[in-house]
């Protein structure tokens, strides 16, 4: 019986990764499932003696601790957990991802890569799809069985050579989100390629690079900056880890061709730049201000005094929006030539996970965040798991990096990937990876 729950709990996590870039809602269902039968599984040693769960443990402890001090102050201490468990506490029950992971035996490891290769390949197809669809490819399939009040269509992205373009969303439905899980695997097409290329294997070069071009060609075109400037920052990483530390790269042909390449997509720019697609994907990218950045700046504006008056225990879970709201209000009664700014930009979350953590948590929160980020960086430095498997991990380093510009970690499709991939290096690393730096 043992056994056959370990099946059951690794087709349900498998089946957890997969969905990640089909439906959030199925892919929480079956981490909540693949996490109930691991319970009843034999439990891998030394959980408590990781120190990157340690700290997640005590950053979801302070999370609930924080909660109480808040809570405790309302009036209706049940519409408060109510509210609070719908927006940043809900994030607790998504670490159940990383338990699973740490769970898993040796043996079970290559058919969670395979998992991961699908999700991948699910994002990849998607994502090209929905670049000539104006119709979002959620709602083509959601209003087979049910009315969907979301928005139908996608944004037009102009045409090259007469060809329309839209915005590739895959089957998610915001690019931002779309752009943060595509982030993740920025390095797996890139350096399979660049291993191909060093070893001279005809065949994987022609194949690896046609993967490449349309993986480049979905980031891009999805152009969320926040994850290209991570995706970057993980390719960094894993050059890091790959070429001077382990030397399985050769140090100076990559920095040859990194030249190379950002000179190749350079002189693309500039040619793209002369068509209407081409100057919706460039002009951000060299500098020019999109309608979205001057909001960032009026939303942190506003997010500032809640740090300022409440350093140690923030806000509280779940009260952004209220906060923030008198927040405003302050401030464009103060700047009246800005009211309309301060009003009408997006709410919701600070669009930054640094300044909202610290919002809402207090300093403890951030501290502990970006203990976090720091343990599992260096955890990537000494990893030594074979080639091709530890692509899929440098994504959590640029992980940290995007949430500078998006609150990513508030983003329940990205995360749920995020505490996965965190348990899944954990867990590997503590089988095959001996200290190299």
């Amino acid at each position: 019986m043992p056994e056959r729950l370990r099946k059951i709990t690794l087709f349900l996590f498998c089946a957890c990764i997969v969905t990640i870039g089909v439906s959030v809602s199925l892919s929480q269902g079956f981490l909540i499932l693949a996490f109930i039968t691991s319970l009843f599984s034999s439990k891998t040693p030394g959980f408590w003696k990781e120190p990157v769960i340690l700290i997640a443990l005590l950053f979801f402890g302070w999370y609930l601790t924080d909660f109480l001090i808040h809570g405790l102050r309302e009036e209706s201490f049940s519409t408060y957990t109510k509210t609070a468990f719908n927006a940043e506490l809900k994030d607790i029950f998504l670490f159940a991802g990383l338990i699973v992971a740490w769970s898993l035996k040796k043996e079970e490891f290559p058919t969670v890569f395979q998992a991961l290769t699908i999700l991948f390949w699910i994002l990849l197809v998607t994502g090209f799809l929905s670049s000539f669809s104006h119709v979002r490819l959620s709602r083509l399939i959601s209003d087979l069985y049910r009315d969907s009040p979301n928005w139908k269509f996608t944004h037009p992205m102009g045409q090259i050579g007469g060809l329309p373009l839209f915005l590739p969303i895959g089957l998610m439905n915001t690019h931002l989100t779309f752009g943060g899980l595509l982030q993740f695997f920025f390095p797996v097409p890139m350096f399979l390629f660049l291993k191909s290329l060093f070893d001279k294997k005809g065949k994987e070069i022609i194949y690896r690079g046609i993967i490449l071009l349309f993986f480049l060609y979905v980031v891009f075109l999805n152009n969320a900056r926040s994850s290209v400037i991570g995706a970057l920052f993980s390719s960094l990483t894993a050059f890091i880890v790959l070429g001077p530390i382990r030397k399985e790269l050769p140090t100076t042909k990559i920095l040859l061709i990194a030249g190379g390449a950002l000179l190749t997509l350079a002189l693309i720019g500039v040619g793209l730049s002369f068509t209407e697609a081409g100057q919706k994907i460039t002009d951000p990218l060299f500098g020019k201000e999109k309608h979205t950045d001057a909001g960032r700046t009026f939303i942190w504006d506003s997010t500032f005094p809640l740090i300022e008056k409440n350093p140690i225990a923030g806000i509280g879970p779940g009260n952004y929006n209220r906060e923030i709201e008198k927040s405003r209000l302050e401030h464009s009664e103060k700047y009246r030539e800005l009211y309309y700014f301060y009003q009408t930009t997006q709410k919701g979350h600070a669009h930054n996970d640094y300044f909202h953590l610290f919002a809402v948590f207090g300093f403890p929160a951030i501290f502990l965040f970006i203990t976090l980020g720091t343990f599992l960086y260096q955890r990537l430095l000494n990893s030594n798991l074979p080639y091709q498997q530890s692509l899929y991990f440098f994504g959590i380093s640029g992980f940290f990096l995007s949430g500078l510009f998006q609150c990513y970690f508030q983003d329940d499709e990205v995360v749920i990937l995020f505490w996965i991939l965190c348990g899944f290096l954990l867990r590997t690393t503590k089988d095959f990876s001996k200290p190299t730096a």
